[in-house]
């Protein structure tokens, strides 16, 4: 999870305006989140708490909903990861991007 976090970061500087636009790194953040996307839901097939977790029970209880939301972050992250050329492109797709994973922490982290 700390590599999402990460790499969308990486991805907010740029849509802040922290960082210049640069389309490869944006491409190679979105790539890297795709990737842990789909590992995500085998992170939490154990019904486990760790105190340093932020997971709610929620994840365990609705896990359904939990494993689509990652499938849809995969799916997101790596369209944004082949089509991110121009700044507007990278817009539009943040957008669509923080949309999913609020969706996911609003229910599934605290």
């Amino acid at each position: 999870m700390s590599a999402i976090a990460e790499n969308m970061k990486t991805l907010g500087q740029m849509a802040k305006g922290a960082t210049e636009f640069d389309a490869a790194m944006a491409r190679s953040a979105a790539s890297t989140i795709a990737e842990h996307a789909s590992a995500t839901p085998g992170l939490f097939e154990a019904n486990e708490t760790d105190p340093k977790s932020k997971a709610r029970p929620e994840i365990w209880t609705n896990f359904e909903d939990f494993a689509a939301k990652a499938t849809e972050l995969e799916a997101i992250a790596t369209g944004f990861s082949t089509s991110i050329n121009e700044p507007s492109d990278f817009n539009a797709a943040m957008g669509e991007l923080g949309a999913n994973c609020k969706s996911c922490h609003s229910v599934h982290r605290e």
